[in-house]
């Protein structure tokens, strides 16, 4: 069920920060926009967010249950790492949709 959730929630995530930025795209009717796109495009932070994602929901499941566990801090359901997950996920979204829009940007300047 967790990796299910991490998935859906990381999606969502993906989807609102990326219709956030985008706001910010100056747009252009173009014939090749799905290629400048990718050209733009950092999975790696995509990816880093999906991790992140993934430990926050384990944290914030873990917190709700009461089972932290306290060898491996990034899974000891703690408040501190709750918040700090999700901070990570959103930055790490933040920044690979900002890095792709300003690549845009710059491009149709």
């Amino acid at each position: 069920m967790l990796p299910a959730l991490a998935f859906l929630g990381h999606n969502a995530a993906y989807l609102m920060v990326g219709f956030l930025c985008l706001f910010w795209l100056k747009h252009e009717e173009d014939e090749g926009e799905a290629a400048r796109f990718q050209k733009h495009s950092r999975v790696g932070y995509n990816l880093a967010a999906l991790f992140f994602f993934f430990l926050f929901l384990d944290n914030l499941l873990r917190r709700i249950e009461g089972r932290g566990w306290a060898g491996f801090w990034p899974c000891s359901g703690r408040l501190e790492v709750v918040v700090l997950f999700g901070t990570l996920s959103l930055i790490a979204q933040f920044l690979y949709w900002s890095r792709m829009v300003r690549g845009l940007n710059q491009e149709q300047a």
